[in-house]
């Protein structure tokens, strides 16, 4: 061979190798620092980054999530307003100083006991209390084992926080300081998967034994374009059981009534007349928008823009999801299972909310038990977030390999196997059948991903056949379980 085609060849191989190298350097996950990052005007946001998903984490703004993106599609409502801005931790605010962020957020649990009025009696306050959920938060990148995480803590939240009276118009002052905790909150995220991993921590600072838990929020988009009311085309799911009912024996509670909804509409949209037959009709309700029960134990309600109310309830399966369907995209968040052994604010994991503030969005809420803490005792709480492209809705059921919006089904006559998934781990789709003896058969089904929505159809080559799984196998060779049907 001649020294020139040697050269060639060489030059060629150190290309391929490059682009190789290249191509998988750009699915690996990173974590960077980024300043004025998308133009938000903040010096710091930390940024999560594959080939799959972003998640921008800010500081300033109360180290608030304010990015989870699959591909180039948002799931977070993120109020411009209030780009590169910070605020102290002074407690003195009033109803209109609420510093909403947007994106994804926490207030302390109960609420209705965190303020104290001008009589020293324990209330709720609007805005929340402010250094856990308003004031800049610390933040750090800590590289350990696989994977990196972002790190924000906030400062020690006080608790009673005063609260102003309208009438007098001053602040109550609180006689002493009986609360004092802290929250942390660590996330990371895969190489090749949409899934971010969040861990939750609340810490009891003080020197008195409290009793608090947490609401973790994510508010979601609400409309395809900033003219449109398109909010019938954003809709959340809500996993229920009979066996799991609120204190009250009710599946669940609707916090909107006729007659709040009209207040709201009268006082924030639009002037109504009860004398007119079409405005009461339209909006003497407690909303339109809670569709109920799509499939069996899957409860959906879309998006009204003129509404500000909620429904609560137990997610018995310990999931929430969110689906933007003018592109199928849905975001799921998965958490820690309901326990009923526990206390919950109002008996309840899980709120869907649907807020008018700003230009609206829709909420998925998830809320820890209340703990009892001792000084210098905390808690952790663990919560699992997902994306993918979906074909239809309403989502049926979601674990931590994909969503599953068709189960398998097999057609005894023509021995064909279906079902339609969203996937969060790419890979390949593996068809696993299982004998009467255990013995088992995989079959390759194809390359699977969180941009690409699933659908399987597959004839089943045996009649002896047991049970039939679908597995998700990744580059690593890991299998996990995405579907299972017994025969």
């Amino acid at each position: 061979m001649s020294r020139k085609i040697k050269s060639i060849l060489l030059t060629q191989l150190i290309i391929i190798v490059n682009f190789s190298f290249g191509q998988t350097s750009s699915e690996k996950a990173s974590v960077k620092n980024i300043k004025n990052y998308n133009n938000w005007k903040w010096d710091k946001t930390f940024v999560a980054k594959n080939k799959f998903i972003s998640v921008a984490v800010v500081p300033d703004a109360a180290g608030r999530v304010l990015e989870y993106n699959l591909g180039d599609v948002p799931s977070l409502w993120i109020n411009p307003k209030l780009f590169g801005k910070s605020f102290s931790n002074d407690e003195h605010v009033k109803m209109k100083d609420w510093r909403n962020f947007g994106g994804y957020r926490l207030v302390p649990i109960p609420v209705k006991n965190c303020a104290v009025n001008k009589n020293g009696k324990k209330v709720k306050r609007w805005p929340p209390p402010v250094s856990i959920g308003d004031a800049p938060y610390q933040a750090e990148i800590i590289r350990k084992d696989d994977f990196t995480s972002i790190k924000v803590t906030s400062g020690v939240q006080n608790l009673p926080v005063p609260k102003f009276d309208y009438k007098s118009k001053s602040f109550s002052t609180p006689e002493k300081i009986e609360e004092q905790f802290q929250y942390s909150r660590s996330l990371h995220i895969e190489d090749n998967s949409s899934l971010v991993f969040i861990d939750h921590t609340l810490t009891n600072k003080g020197t008195n034994t409290i009793q608090r838990g947490l609401k973790i929020s994510s508010q979601h988009v609400s409309r395809s374009k900033p003219e449109l009311e398109d909010g019938e085309n954003f809709v959340a799911h809500i996993p229920f059981s009979k066996e799991f009912k609120l204190p009250d024996g009710k599946q669940f509670h609707i916090s909107v009534t006729p007659e709040s909804r009209w207040r709201y509409i009268n006082r924030n949209r639009m002037t109504l007349d009860k004398n007119n037959p079409e405005h009461v009709k339209k909006y003497f309700n407690h909303g339109t928008n809670w569709t109920g029960e799509v499939s069996p134990g899957i409860y959906e309600t879309h998006y009204d823009y003129y509404l500000m109310g909620g429904i609560e309830m137990i997610s018995s399966k310990s999931w929430l999801s969110y689906v933007n369907k003018t592109n199928n995209t849905a975001f799921v968040k998965m958490f820690e299972p309901y326990d009923p052994k526990l206390t919950y604010e109002d008996g309840a994991n899980s709120v869907i909310f649907h807020s008018g503030l700003e230009d609206g969005y829709l909420e998925t809420e998830v809320k820890t038990p209340i703990y009892t803490l001792k000084p210098n005792e905390s808690f952790n709480y663990k919560e699992v977030h997902g994306a993918a492209k979906i074909k239809s809705t309403p989502i049926l059921d979601v674990n931590q390999s994909g969503i599953i919006t068709k189960k398998l089904t097999l057609d005894k006559k023509t021995r064909i196997i279906t079902g339609e998934y969203g996937i969060f781990k790419a890979g390949k789709a593996i068809l696993r059948t299982i004998d009467k003896t255990g013995r088992f058969e995989d079959t390759s089904i194809d390359n699977v991903d969180p941009l690409h929505p699933f659908s399987l159809k597959q004839k089943l080559k045996s009649n002896t056949i047991k049970s039939i799984e679908l597995l998700i196998k990744n580059s690593k060779n890991k299998y996990y379980k995405l579907d299972t049907l017994s025969l």
